[in-house]
Order: structure tokens, then sequence, then C-alpha cells
């Protein structure tokens, strides 16, 4: 049984309980999850090998609370948060790539990610959206391993008022759609990030229309099958 070690970048407990057991159907029957709080200061921040201690794979979730640009003031508390958590993650995320420990950022934790390598995260109005959309593979996508049995085009469910809005360095673009020009990227052989939410199958909380998403759905476990474990 793999272990994957998710840290949630939240602070209400109804959503920190919704994205857990969203993650513990996604990782599958192979896997297990643990959480932890990308809010909480007491955690060894500055020893990420004492943090990821026994651990197979680590994933950074979503955050509907904080926001890189988000088009907010400077000062707004959900843009400084944000800050922190990037200061926090950064050598989670950086021992993670160095060391070929598998990584998946989602959403937010897309952004986590794509901001440490220059990729420039704000509130770009064209690519903000909430609901299902078309995802559309690249070359590159088709013949990757956590991608290449996937359709060419699936739908996936997406959340996010920032984007990632410019390649960021050592990424490699694997999907990409009308509205979000960075929909799947990978660094290296075993970090992925995702800007769409492939644990979600729907937001019930949200009066959106949605389509069926059943093909990103399989892609947590997808990604625990064909990279943690090998």
């Amino acid at each position: 049984m793999k272990r994957i070690l998710v840290f949630q970048s939240r602070s209400d407990p109804m959503r920190i309980e919704r994205e857990a057991e969203r993650f513990r159907i996604a990782v599958g029957t192979s896997a297990e999850a643990d959480f932890l709080s990308a809010v909480d200061e007491k955690l060894a921040w500055t020893t990420p090998e004492r943090l990821l201690a026994g651990y197979d794979g680590v994933i950074f979730g979503g955050s509907s609370e904080f926001d890189f640009d988000g088009g907010r003031t400077e000062e707004d508390p959900a843009r400084l948060m944000s800050l922190v958590i990037l200061s926090r993650a950064k050598n989670i995320i950086a021992h993670a790539l160095e060391c070929g420990v598998p990584l998946l950022g989602i959403c937010y934790g897309h952004q986590l990610v794509a901001n440490m390598y220059g990729g420039n995260v704000r509130n770009d109005k064209e690519q903000t959206k909430f609901g299902s959309y078309e995802v559309q593979l690249t070359e590159s996508g088709k013949l990757d391993r956590l991608f290449k049995d996937m359709p060419d085009s699936f739908i996936a469910q997406y959340a996010h008022r920032d984007s990632v809005t410019e390649l960021p360095e050592g990424a490699t673009l694997l999907a990409s759609s009308k509205g979000c020009k960075f929909s799947a990227l990978r660094y290296g052989p075993r970090a992925y990030t995702t800007q769409f939410h492939p644990e979600v199958t729907r937001f019930d909380d949200l009066p959106l229309e949605y389509r069926d998403s059943s093909e990103a759905s399989r892609l947590v476990s997808l990604w625990v099958e064909r990279v943690v474990a090998t």
C-alpha cells in the first residue's frame, strides 16, 4: 500500500473534510492518503525530508480561500497568505523535484509550482472559469506515461480565478484548452500539475452546468499507479 501526503491550503473545516474525502476516493485502492495543513506554521517546513519521511508521493491540493492575485489588492490577507504558503511549500516542492519524489499539484497546487519556476500566476479574466470544460492533450501529452491512454480531448472540472500565464522554466505542456493555456504540466519525470480538479466529479455547492468528467477523474489513481508505484 502506497502512502500519499496531501497538503491542504484551506481553513474552513467543512471544505477541508470534503476535500479530504475526495482525495481518499481519488487515490484508489492501492494507496492511502494522510493530510497536513499548509497554513500550519508549526510544521517542519525547513526540513522537507522529515515531513515526507515514510511517504511515497506528495499532493498539493486546491484552495477556494487564497489567491496569488485573484483581482485582490496587494494587502488583501488572502493574497498575503498565498505568499506565506509559497514560502513554506517551496522547500517541499524543490526537494521532491530534486530527489525524484512523485508530486501532483492541483489547481492552487498547480499555481504554487508554476510560481516557483517563473510561470507568472495572475488573475487573467480570459482564463478564469468555474464548471465543466474540455481539455485537449498536446502531442507531448499523448505520449506521456500518465496521459497516454486518455482520449485526445476530455472533460474536466475547473474552479479558479488565477491562471498560469507563461510556461514555467523546465515544464512540459501536456494539455491545454480554449480557456486555459496551461491545463497540465510535467516537471522532470515524476512531477505533474493540473489546473483542473481530477479529484472532483462535480461541484455540488456551485450552480454550474455539469458535464461528465469520468476520464479526468482517473488521473489521481493513474498517477499513483504509473508514477508513484514505479
